[in-house]
């Protein structure tokens, strides 16, 4: 008797140890440091970007990826831009976040689908001849000898290739005016003056190199503090 009692007893002790077993195994694990999670209500792309709804209708931007709806998504590094204004879709979004990186899994070291330049990921080149004047650097120079203009104003004129305007309080510009040096066609310039896709523009600024904004604006090369010069066409 005892030891049916016995038994009994060390089989509930078991059954309870394996009914707790699989209640943690079913438990969601706790995200990793810095990392957020959305799930996908609706997506949609435009200007070389991802757009992303989720639950608390929650925007979310990413250099353009397929997105799947009723998906969830990990993310990490966001830039909170308020106000902001998308010329493409003509639409304001009181609150979005820009990303860097987006994963269909939380673990944190593993390669993202999107943590390149922003200028790899939107740069589409134009067909425009721009005649090279005085005083005027051509965009293939400044790729080619970057390290000698690193630091230095100088002034290039081309196409306005796309316009991206109150980014991190800066209008951002990607001109091209026809030049290239492998593969690097397409100079962004940041500046507080306002210009549209396809106008002639001539630009003085400094150039800089390496520089890391954050949430995926990473640039080799760039024009930064620009003003323009004379009239835009």
């Amino acid at each position: 008797m005892k030891r049916s009692i016995l038994l009994m007893i060390l089989g509930l002790a078991i059954f309870s140890f394996a009914c707790q077993s699989k209640k943690t195994e079913n438990k969601e694990a706790p995200l990793p440091l810095g990392v957020s999670q959305i799930m996908v209500k609706e997506t949609f792309n435009a200007g070389g970007y991802t757009y992303i709804n989720g639950t608390n209708d929650l925007w979310l931007a990413v250099g353009q990826h397929p997105i799947e709806v009723g998906k969830t998504y990990y993310y990490k590094g966001a830039l909170e831009m308020k106000d902001f204004h998308s010329k493409e879709l003509n639409r304001d979004f009181p609150v979005i976040y820009f990303l860097n990186t987006i994963s269909e899994t939380p673990i944190a070291n593993e390669m993202p689908m999107q943590a390149s330049k922003m200028k790899k990921q939107t740069a589409k080149k134009l067909e425009v001849s721009i005649e090279k004047t005085e005083g005027v650097t051509s965009i293939s120079d400044i790729f080619s000898k970057k390290d000698d203009f690193s630091g230095k104003e100088v002034t290039v004129k081309g196409k306005v290739a796309k316009f991206n305007q109150n980014i991190m309080g800066k209008n951002w510009i990607h001109i091209q005016d026809g030049s290239e040096f492998e593969g690097d066609f397409d100079l962004t310039v940041t500046c507080m003056e306002v210009v549209s896709v396809g106008q002639i523009i001539e630009v003085s600024g400094t150039i800089a190199l390496n520089k890391d904004f954050g949430a995926g604006y990473s640039y080799d090369v760039i024009m930064e503090e620009a003003k323009l010069q004379g009239e835009k066409k």
